[in-house]
């Protein structure tokens, strides 16, 4: 029965080939959407990584420091008993004017410790007598370019890579100071203080959340569209299902006389049955390899993370396989009701 399904398959390659091509397609956007969506996670742990907290101070009632705008008096925490040192922290959205011209929307970071690995910011800054940023390189911007965020000119002093948050949007790490010049017109306040170590106790006026929680709160503007990219996603599979059940479907109804003979002869149900599903496995499983393939194309399409781990790879293979399966199921219920007498029909 194997040999008969190959040589079907050497026969009809050109349909086969179109049934492939076709789910692979599919499948590589289903890739893609996948790797959005961990992409989301992606951005909120490396944007809470790179500040190495261990804890952050936010005003009581708020969910946490990037879902709400809020301000607090920068010296929070800094005598509070667990806490080893304690840094103001200002986050907001704002526009960036480029260099040509153009403008962006960014996420601003304004740090006394600075982007990571650079505790020295503030000082470096004062010495130099110039306005530094880091930013991330999706802002299109190079080291020694100068850029303005509202009236403030900025001078970029390195590039980063994966320093992104709501979805794609670029971060511009800047110097406390400057973050405070541009969000509160000078005056000393933070959006948020960040710890070494945990405090113990803390005024009614505040509240103590955990690294978790800032990532959920990071993540919590974009629960609509984690719900339309996995909406999507399952209605991907069901056009893979659609695309390569009806090339099989259309084979099965052109070997209906081949069934036959073989009924005729001996041959048994659960043969046919392998038959067909052989064939739908193998382009449903072949669609999804050059999917993989496709999906590494298209990554780089995408305005934001695109982060494909390798278990979203072997989930593939198995959706795959059971994507075949489902979509020789119609095939297989026609090719069961054929007449063994239609071998002998003229």
């Amino acid at each position: 029965m194997l040999t008969i399904t190959l040589r079907d398959l050497q026969y009809r390659r050109r349909q086969f080939a179109v049934a492939v091509v076709g789910a692979s397609l599919v499948f590589a956007l289903t890739l893609v959407l996948t790797g959005m969506s961990a992409g989301f996670r992606f951005e909120a742990r490396e944007t809470v990584g790179a500040v190495d907290a261990d804890a952050w101070i936010v005003t009581r009632g708020v969910r946490g420091p990037f879902s709400a705008a809020t301000s607090m008096p920068e010296g929070v925490g800094r005598d509070w008993r667990g806490v080893r040192r304690a840094e103001p922290l200002v986050e907001f959205g704002e526009v960036a004017r480029l260099p040509d011209g153009t403008q962006r929307n960014i996420n601003v970071i304004g740090h006394r410790i600075g982007p990571p690995g650079d505790p020295d910011w503030d000082a470096r800054g004062e010495v130099t007598g110039r306005a530094c940023a880091v930013v991330d390189e999706r802002l299109d911007v190079q080291a020694g370019e100068t850029f303005m965020i509202g009236a403030r000119r900025l001078c970029v002093d390195d590039v980063m890579s994966d320093r992104t948050y709501f979805a794609g949007v670029p971060i511009v790490y800047v110097g406390l100071r400057d973050a405070q010049q541009i969000a509160f017109e000078g005056r000393r306040l933070a959006s948020t203080i960040v710890t070494r170590g945990v405090p113990t106790r803390v005024p009614r006026a505040f509240q103590v959340i955990s690294n978790e929680r800032v990532r959920d709160d990071l993540l919590e503007p974009l629960d609509g569209a984690k719900t339309a990219i996995d909406t999507v996603r399952a209605l991907m599979w069901l056009v893979a299902v659609a695309i390569i059940g009806a090339v099989v479907y259309l084979s099965a109804l052109e070997r209906l006389r081949d069934f036959a003979v073989l009924k005729a002869v001996g041959g048994s149900s659960r043969s046919l049955a392998l038959s067909l599903a052989i064939e739908a496995v193998m382009a449903s499983v072949l669609a999804a390899v050059l999917g993989i393939a496709l999906a590494q194309v298209l990554k780089p399409l995408f305005p934001m993370p695109v982060v494909i781990e390798g278990r979203a790879y072997v989930g593939l293979l198995a959706i795959a396989i059971i994507v075949g399966v489902f979509s020789s199921l119609a095939a297989l219920r026609r090719a069961l009701k054929v007449d063994p007498a239609l071998a002998f029909a003229g």
